[in-house]
């Protein structure tokens, strides 16, 4: 993992301000909402740790990548763990919507860049919510901590909606609009969702199609559990993802996560 930018450190030193005046689970002013939740008794905030760590520099010690690259594929979800009728269909293997989001927090890889595993498509009944999974194991705790930090800089939602607005259609899912068709407005906030793990992000970005014929809606889930992360794609093709139906989906990615 590259070391974070200084702006970085300094939108993460003005959260850790924010954090320690507020409570895990808050609304701004503008009723967008935002979570920061982390479900350990530890008492420090993510957005605590990482921001300190920001400013310290130290030997990552050794991984075995091949063993975690394994405990990565064996944490994905599977056909199993959705509601009868669901399918699935092998991914096409890109990873540009979660490459960008990494560098709008500034680091390498949104879930490890060394050992991760990316799941297949998991469709529901009428194909109009397509998930996806990328689970990663990081080196050391604090590395998935500065992600989950990363995700509460107040620049993210803008930056991630520019990524949409700049790859296209081809940031979303095969089959989600039709050939030759383009996207037109994008706008991304936070998204209020339960908790799981040990700390849980969630960003919505709204895409209206430029003919105006539909909105996709596209929720990026991000939960830590000690040093691996799973990183949860929703893209509603019709209407916006139930909350209901994001959680049900995310506590039991997080529960597979190897701590």
């Amino acid at each position: 993992m590259r070391s974070p930018t200084r702006t970085l450190a300094a939108a993460l030193a003005g959260t850790l301000l924010i954090a320690a005046c507020g409570s895990d689970s808050n609304d701004s002013a503008d009723g967008t909402a935002t979570t920061v939740t982390e479900t350990t008794s530890d008492t420090t905030p993510e957005t605590t740790e990482a921001a300190g760590d920001a400013t310290t520099t130290t030997e990552a010690p050794s991984q075995d990548v091949e063993a975690d690259t394994a405990a990565a594929e064996a944490a994905l979800l599977t056909l199993a763990d959705f509601p009868d009728g669901w399918t699935e269909a092998p991914g096409d293997g890109t990873t540009d919507v979660q490459d960008r989001l990494a560098e709008c927090i500034g680091v390498d890889s949104l879930t490890s860049a060394d050992a991760g595993a990316t799941s297949a498509d998991f469709s529901s009944p009428d194909g109009n919510l397509v998930v996806v999974e990328r689970v990663g194991v990081n080196a050391t705790e604090r590395d998935a901590r500065f992600v989950l930090a990363g995700m509460t800089d107040p620049e993210v939602p803008a930056c991630v909606a520019a990524a949409y607005t700049e790859l296209g259609a081809a940031a979303l899912g095969t089959g989600a609009v039709a050939e030759g068709t383009s996207i037109g407005e994008v706008t991304a906030s936070r998204l209020a969702v339960g908790a799981a793990g040990d700390a849980t992000q969630a960003i919505r970005v709204e895409i209206v199609l430029a003919d105006g014929s539909s909105t996709i809606t596209v929720d990026h889930v991000v939960v830590r559990s000690g040093r691996s992360i799973a990183a949860l794609t929703f893209e509603g093709r019709a209407e916006p993802t139930a909350v209901e139906t994001i959680d049900s989906i995310t506590e039991p990615a997080a529960s597979r996560l190897p701590a």
